[in-house]
């Protein structure tokens, strides 16, 4: 088995404290956002598959998306203003993370880059809206959110955000 070389500094911690080298508090990347950057982004995180998922959180998951195929893929819709991928690090290693992430997170989904990988098919219309509200923006990042969650969900796929 060929181990992998780490490419950022956040994939050396991620490496580390999967693999018991590096405790939780050395391992999470500081909330602090990229003065460089500006305004936020709005990010999604695949999750575990509804059937897998406890059953008091399948019933607030119905509750909050009446229409959802039980079979359909679960999102965690989330903005900040770090790059996806530390924030996606800090919610796996516990540092002001949705217990959604931390528990069912399976892959960040980075939807500020252009034609975002969601794992299942969209409409080239509904990729792009997605992308469009994403990007890195000084406009209502918790309306963005929302209507990233809602659009989603338009496509019948369970959805969790706040």
């Amino acid at each position: 088995m060929a181990i992998r070389k780490p490419e950022t500094w956040g994939q050396f911690v991620s490496l580390a404290f999967y693999a018991g080298v590096m405790d939780a508090e050395a391992a999470f990347v500081p909330h602090t956002p990229d003065p460089n950057l500006g305004g936020t982004i709005v990010y999604a995180v695949r999750l575990d598959y509804f059937g897998k998922l406890s059953k008091v959180d399948q019933e607030r998951l119905d509750a909050l998306n009446p229409r959802a195929n039980k079979k359909a893929p679960v999102f965690y819709v989330g903005q900040t203003s770090l790059p996806a991928c530390k924030r996606y690090e800090n919610h796996r290693n516990g540092h002001k993370a949705s217990r959604w992430v931390k528990k069912y997170g399976q892959r960040l989904i980075e939807v500020d880059q252009w034609k975002p990988d969601f794992g299942v098919a969209l409409p080239e219309k509904v990729i792009r809206a997605a992308w469009q509200l994403a990007r890195r923006s000084n406009g209502d990042p918790l309306e963005r959110e929302k209507a990233l969650a809602e659009l989603l969900r338009g496509q019948g796929y369970y959805v969790i955000s706040h």
